[in-house]
């Protein structure tokens, strides 16, 4: 699918396998997919579509019992499939590619100050010398808005709420100076209000640092107003891919549709709440024709016996679905779909009359 923009980092047929009680489950299933520089791509899918599996092929943290089966991750000229030891990454994770976790613990150790964990990464990748690299930790405290930084500098991280921890793990892949940051899941912890404020300052960081931005997360109501691009995930499949507008206005998955069905911010007070009736597939055993069909109800005999090709909507937008099959027969889309547009322009308004009343 062409594109006149620089592709940083280019996944082609990537496969990741699991070894679980020594048999070998197949989790990441040959899925390609481009990540544009200086873009936001959003990977959206249900807990368990894989989504973290496939960016922590980027940095090499995948779990001593996975390992890359097949394909290629090319970033920079680089095949990072190939890599193997710890050495290997040394130059790419943290340095190049950084990742936000879900819960910022995960990233700070509990017995070290807030302003050390910032400072021993400046000396680590950048050769600073302590007064310097302290100067530059209390910049990025302020950076990422944390109050009275220079007093701050000497807390743990205990003594910091959620929001304030993943400012500061935010501060901590700033000073790694990333071309690539990977969002994983960075606000699921957070109330609403709190999760907002991270959302805008990883925007308004990127705007200035220019790094690339892949975030995941599940739920498409958070990436209306982040992404640029976005990757529909389910059981370990790209299932459809392409730019906000693509996917939020002309959506041609099924699992698509219903993920957006499922936003409660664009039903309405007479229509029950929708969900996705079902539970994603087992990759304990091997998943036969389109994985979304036995909870589709658009689903054609076919989906149950043979996996659907990439069809190409535009030369932004592709779906994996036999519906865009010139042979299969016209459905009508969901109401909800098909009324995308209206029901969007109205959750607009509805989100600027709350922030209204937030600022009073």
């Amino acid at each position: 699918m062409s594109d006149e923009k620089e592709v940083v980092i280019d996944v082609k047929n990537l496969s990741v396998g699991f070894v679980v009680r020594g048999k070998t489950t197949n989790v990441i299933r040959n899925i390609s997919f481009p990540v544009y520089r200086g873009e936001t791509l959003a990977i959206v899918g249900e807990s368990g579509s894989g989504k973290s599996v496939t960016t922590k092929t980027f940095t090499g943290m995948l779990d001593a019992n996975g390992f890359i089966s097949g394909g290629q991750i090319i970033f920079s000229g680089l095949d990072l499939a190939k890599f193997k030891t710890n050495d290997d990454w040394l130059q790419i994770r943290g340095k190049r590619i950084a990742t936000i976790f879900q819960d910022p613990m995960t990233s700070l150790n509990p017995l070290l100050t807030i302003g050390y964990q910032i400072s021993e990464v400046l000396m680590l990748h950048h050769g600073l010398k302590k007064d310097e690299a302290k100067k530059e930790a209390i910049d990025l405290l302020k950076k990422v808005k944390i109050p009275n930084a220079e007093e701050r500098y000497n807390d743990y991280p205990f003594q910091y709420s959620g929001g304030m921890r993943q400012r500061v793990v935010i501060a901590i892949a700033l000073a790694c100076r990333p071309e690539v940051l990977i969002c994983d899941e960075p606000t699921t912890a957070l109330d609403v209000t709190v999760q907002a404020q991270i959302i805008a300052l990883i925007k308004e960081l990127q705007e200035e640092y220019k790094w690339t931005t892949i975030f995941i997360t599940h739920d498409l109501g958070v990436v209306a107003n982040v992404a640029d691009r976005i990757a529909v995930m389910y059981a370990g499949q790209i299932v459809e891919y392409g730019t906000v507008e693509d996917v939020f206005y002309h959506p041609e998955h099924p699992y698509t549709w219903a993920l957006l069905c499922s936003l409660p911010q664009l039903g309405t007070k007479e229509e029950p709440l929708s969900y996705i009736v079902g539970n994603p597939p087992s990759f304990a055993s091997e998943i036969i024709g389109d994985a979304f069909a036995p909870r589709n109800e658009y689903a054609m005999n076919i989906d149950f016996v043979m996996e659907p090709p990439i069809f190409k909507v535009s030369e932004t937008h592709w779906a994996k679905t036999w519906l865009l099959s010139p042979m299969a027969p016209k459905v009508k889309k969901p109401k909800l779909i098909e009324e995308l547009h209206q029901r969007m322009k109205i959750a607009a308004q509805e989100l600027k009359r709350q922030e209204g009343d937030l600022d009073e």
